[in-house]
Parts: structure tokens; C-alpha cells; sequence
């Protein structure tokens, strides 16, 4: 404790004052107060809600990739705290922070709907696609600097506004807006980070996420905050511009530097702010420049420290992006949701450090001063980063390797009623030669370690006619299959299907269709349609295919899977049939092969790139500093 501290507790020894109870400190609250925190609450609901799923609409409807969005994301980021400088020259030296708010608010609420609409222009099935490609781009960009201006322009006003509207000695009821203001914000923060993500992407909008919506409700919280803001003008007090201390602490070092650079020969001063012009300056507006000078110095670090905390909206979401988000009887958590829990730590550990944890340690004499708190809190942000660094490591080692250079992987399916066996002819040779296993029926068996080059491989079955010297050309560490099926009582198999291993770019899982089907049993202009059993009239997809081919893959929202069969201008009764049913997972790559068992046609689904299997509160549970 340092010694002014001491000399004031000393102080309140000697002259017990009582503490006020808690309804005594809204006493005195002016009427206003209402409208300015309501204000508050729906801008940050408005700004949290916007900026939680920015980083996906980047990346899934915009189309950028994983290191273009995080650039984005950052460059408004930026944009949104430094136009706060921009927004305090204005009030202070032009508009006054009333008008400031009021103008910027407005300039706010049309960059969200610009945002908003612009987001309406997005990759198909979103119904102005064909307009252009890159139609949406132009349109975001301009919401999102529209957006940082009129940020930047409440963002120092608004709590000053605040303030104004109390008289002086009115010390507790201030300490009270505060808390409440700080709270509002919090509070916004938290309900916003977890319902725009619903809206995303529980809500449907032409069979894709909902980013109109999502983006929407921030818009009309933002023109609510607007309104709420402006209701209040009757009771407002409001303070004429004084001048910004910005440009008269600029101009008063801008004058120091300048004079001391045109000093005479030897003249030396204790400090170089010393050289500042007291006939323009105020000795005390130099006092206090020294003074902030030299508490910059804690500040520092401070822009690194910042730079990783935002990475929260980033980086930290593109991880989420690719875990697994099950949370078992919870229910799923969205990659852009995992930002509330900094809001939601907040709320919840504020009063316990300040109502327990603080009070321990004061008893236990251990120091824990503002500086202390700091420094604590960024030990366990180092910490929390270096946590995250980890688990990135971890979640890359689960993503599928493909088969080592001068090798390929091959994968045999068998759609035959038997148990099939499969061996290369000739047969490989040396340490650990691949080699298949007995495969059952509607099973499959990979290899990782097949030499690239042409092979040919013998099937048998029991009961059924051999398939022999079946050609198959392998490429440098690619990945095919092998699907065999039998026909009149021999074995068959089309053409190897080249396979795609890898993980799909976006965190939804990819699939394709291989079409086993004779059009001789079934004729001709079949369609397969794929459609989700949620919500099956919105989300589907038609596969045109052809006899023993594979379509190409397709990113859809994960779930369970109805597939059918649409006949057009056939002579078959059914126009159209359920064949099967299949599921899939977040980071999943699936093939579904549609064939006939004999009596029936049928569906199964078989996995090319394994799903995302880490959870994402890995990525959720990591430490809060916003308490220190």
C-alpha cells in the first residue's frame, strides 16, 4: 500500500464515514440515465453481434480464405478503435458529444444495413448470385467502414455524455452509472455473441445460413439504440465543445520538440518538455504532459497484449471452426459462440474477485494494486496462448495425412452378397507389402502403402464368378476406390474413383455420389436428391449422375440425410423414391453409393476424410483476465 493510500485510510479511521445503502446511491440519478445505458446495451449488442460472425460470412459467403479473412477482420478491428481519436476531436472541438452520437449512430445504422443487404447478394443458392460472383464484396466492405466510423464516434462519447449528466459531489451515484454502464455493455455483449450465431446458423434463409438475418438484428438494434438515444434529448444536459485535449496536447508537444530543436548552443533544460512555450501553454498542461509520459511507458505492452485478445474473433473462431462442436446432451455449440465466454466470465467473476478474492488477499497482506492485477492477468493471457498454441498443434495431428511420397492409398468396397478377397497380382514383396483382408459384405478396407504405379488385382468370392486382372493406375500419394458389385453371378467393378482424402476447406462436411444403378432396371433421367431431414423442403441437393460414376463433392450443412431417387419422363410408377437414409459430421468427407442388394435399391454411406473429432471446449475453456 503506498503512502497516499495509507494517509487516506488513516484519514477514514479518524472520520467514519457510513457507507450508503444501495437504493441511496440511485438518489439523485438523473431521468435520463435510463435512455443513455438502454443506448449502450443495443450498440454493443448491435457491434458484438455483427463482429461474432464476421469472421465465418468472410470466409463462407465472401469466399476468402482462412489468412484473407483474418486480415479483414483485424483491419476493421483496428478501424473501430482508432476512429474513437476522429470521434473525440469532433465532439470536443465541433458538434459536442450530443450531435456527435446522434450523427454517427445514424451513420452506423446504415453501414449495418448495408452489411445487411449486401449479404443477400451471397454464393447460391442466395437469390442475387447471378448478378456477379463477387457482388457481395464491395457492399461488405462499405457496411464494414461505415460500421468502424460510427463506432469510433460513440465509442468516447457516450460514457462522457453520461457522466455530464450529474452534479458535482454526486461521487457514489457516478461510481453506480458506471458499474451499471459497464455492465450494459457486458450484458450486450454476452446475449448478442450467443444469439446472432442461432440466427446464422439455425435459421435458413434459401437453404443456406442466414446471414441477412444475422446480420439484420444487429441493424435494428442499432436503429432501437438510435431512437432510445434520441427520446432522452428533453432531459439531457448537455456541455458546448471546449476544446480537444488531443490536438492541445499535440500542439503543446509539437511546440517542445520544435523549440528544443532551435535551441541555443549549450542551453540544456531538465526535461525536454521544459522547452515548451508557457506564454502559449499552461505550466500545468506541461506538468500533466510529463506526467503522461511517463505513464506511457506501462502502456507498452499493451498493444501486443491486445492484438492476441482480439484473436478471439479470429483466429480462435477459425479453430473452433474446425472442432468437433457436440456437446452431448447440451446440445451443439456454434465456432462463433465461443466468444461469449469472455462477456459471460466477466459477469460471473467480477463480483467474486471483488467480493472474495480481493478481500482474502488483503487480509493476507498480499499486495494486489491495479499494476499487480494487471500483470497477473497478462501472466494467464501469455498463459491462454500458449494453452491455444497447443491445441492447434493437437488438432492439426488429427487432420488425415496423405500416403507417404512414391506411395497411394486404395480403398476396396464390396457391394457383392459375399466375403471378398482381394490380392495383387503379382504380389508385392519386401517389408510390410500391402495386402488385403477378407472384406465382408457392404464392408471396405484401406491401404496407405501401395507403390504408385499400374497394378492389377484378383477378386474372388465364394459362390461367385472370379473378377481377374483388374487394372488399377495409382498416382503419387493419391487416393482411389475400388467398388465391386456382381453381375449375373461374376464380379464387377467400373473404373477405379479417384477419392479426395482431405479434410473440406470450410468446417461443413463434403459429399458425392457414385450411382450403381442399372438404367436397364430403372431407365433413364434419374435424378438423385439429397436432402436434409431438419428441414427437407430448403435444404437438398440434386445429383445428376450416369451408370457407374461419381459426382463431384459438395459442401452441405451436416445432419441426417433422405436420399431419393426423382424420375423424370420415366415409364416407372414411382416418380419418386426413398432409397436410404445417411449421416454426417462437421470436417467429414463421405461417398454414397446408391445400388440394388438384389430385391431393393438401397443406399451406404462410407467415410472419406474422418470428421473433426476434437471437442471445442478445448477451445472454450480458457482463462478470462477481464477481473484483473
Amino acid at each position: 500500500m503506498g503512502r497516499g493510500e495509507s494517509e487516506e485510510k488513516s484519514k477514514m479511521e479518524q472520520e467514519p464515514e457510513e457507507d450508503p445503502g444501495f437504493c441511496d446511491k440511485f438518489r439523485g440519478f438523473p431521468k435520463c440515465i435510463g435512455f443513455i445505458v438502454g443506448n449502450e446495451f443495443c450498440e454493443r449488442f448491435s457491434f458484438y453481434g455483427m463482429k461474432a460472425i464476421l469472421t465465418i460470412y468472410l470466409l463462407e459467403a465472401l469466399l476468402f480464405d482462412d489468412s484473407t479473412s483474418t486480415a479483414i477482420y483485424h483491419a476493421f478491428t483496428f478501424g473501430c478503435y482508432f476512429t474513437p481519436i476522429l470521434g473525440a476531436i469532433m465532439a470536443d472541438s465541433w458538434l459536442g458529444k450530443y450531435w456527435t452520437i446522434v450523427s454517427v449512430s445514424i451513420l452506423y445504422a446504415i453501414g449495418n444495413f448495408v452489411l445487411s443487404i449486401s449479404s443477400l447478394f451471397g454464393p447460391p443458392p442466395y437469390p442475387f448470385y447471378g448478378v456477379s460472383p463477387q457482388a457481395n464484396i464491395p457492399g461488405a466492405m462499405i457496411g464494414l467502414v461505415l460500421i468502424a466510423l460510427g463506432t469510433g464516434g460513440i465509442k468516447p462519447c457516450v460514457s462522457a455524455f453520461g457522466g455530464d449528466q450529474f452534479k458535482d459531489g454526486q461521487t457514489k451515484q457516478v461510481q453506480m452509472f458506471f458499474s451499471i454502464f459497464y455492465f450494459a455493455i457486458n450484458a450486450g455483449s454476452l446475449i448478442s455473441t450467443l444469439v446472432t450465431p442461432l440466427l446464422r446458423d439455425d435459421v435458413q434463409c434459401y437453404g443456406a445460413d442466414c446471414f441477412p438475418l444475422a446480420f439484420g438484428v444487429p441493424a435494428i438494434l442499432m436503429v432501437v439504440a438510435t431512437i432510445l438515444f434520441v427520446v432522452g434529448t428533453p432531459f439531457y444536459k448537455r456541455n458546448p465543445p471546449q476544446g480537444n485535449v488531443v490536438v492541445l496536447v499535440s500542439k503543446a508537444i509539437g511546440n517542445a520538440v520544435k523549440n528544443r530543436w532551435n535551441r541555443e548552443e549549450g542551453e540544456q533544460r531538465e526535461h525536454w518538455m521544459d522547452y515548451c512555450d508557457t506564454t502559449k501553454y499552461e505550466k500545468k498542461l506541461v506538468r500533466d504532459i510529463k506526467f503522461m509520459l511517463h505513464v506511457l511507458y506501462m502502456y507498452i505492452p499493451l498493444p501486443v497484449f491486445w492484438a492476441l485478445f482480439d484473436q478471439q474473433g479470429s483466429r480462435w473462431t477459425l479453430q473452433a471452426y474446425r472442432m468437433n462442436y457436440d456437446l452431448g446432451p447440451l446440445g451443439k455449440m456454434k465456432p462463433d459462440q465461443i466468444q461469449f465466454v469472455n462477456p459471460a466470465l466477466i459477469l460471473i467473476l467480477i463480483p467474486i474477485f471483488e467480493g472474495v478474492i480481493y478481500p482474502i488477499l488483503d487480509k493476507c497482506k498480499i499486495p494486489n494494486r491495479p499494476l499487480q492485477r494487471m500483470c497477473a492477468g497478462m501472466t494467464f493471457a501469455a498463459g491462454a496462448f500458449v494453452v491455444a498454441g497447443f491445441i492447434q498443434i493437437a488438432l492439426q495431428n488429427t487432420y488425415p495425412q496423405p500416403p507417404a511420397a512414391g506411395y497411394s492409398g486404395l480403398r476396396i468396397i464390396n457391394m457383392a452378397d459375399c466375403e471378398l478377397t482381394a490380392t495383387f497380382d503379382p504380389p508385392f514383396t519386401g517389408d510390410n507389402p500391402p495386402a488385403f483382408d477378407a472384406i465382408a459384405y457392404k464392408g471396405e478396407q484401406k491401404l496407405y502403402n501401395v507403390p504408385k504405379g499400374n497394378h492389377t488385382i484378383d477378386f474372388t468370392c465364394n459362390g461367385k464368378n472370379p473378377l481377374n486382372n483388374y487394372p488399377v493406375d495409382m498416382g503419387d500419394q493419391e487416393f482411389n476406390t475400388v467398388i465391386i458389385t456382381e453381375k449375373n453371378g461374376t464380379l464387377h467393378a467400373p473404373p477405379q474413383f479417384h477419392t479426395d482424402w482431405d479434410k473440406p476447406d470450410k468446417a461443413d462436411p463434403k459429399m458425392r455420389v457414385i450411382f450403381m444403378l442399372d438404367p436397364d432396371t430403372i431407365g433413364n433421367n434419374v435424378t438423385v436428391r439429397i436432402e436434409n431431414k431438419a428441414v427437407p423442403t430448403q435444404v437438398n441437393h440434386d445429383f445428376d449422375v450416369e451408370m457407374e460414376t461419381a459426382t463431384e463433392y459438395v459442401v452441405k450443412e451436416p445432419g441426417d440425410f433422405n436420399v431419393r431417387l426423382q424420375y423424370v419422363n420415366n415409364t416407372k410408377a414411382d416418380q419418386d423414391e426413398l432409397v436410404g437414409t445417411f449421416s454426417t459430421e462437421h470436417g467429414g468427407g463421405y461417398t454414397v453409393v446408391v445400388y440394388n442388394d438384389g430385391t431393393e435399391n438401397m443406399v451406404e454411406s462410407y467415410i472419406d476424410a474422418e470428421p473433426s473429432s476434437m471437442s471445442i471446449l478445448y477451445c472454450g475453456l480458457k482463462e478470462d483476465y477481464g477481473p484483473w
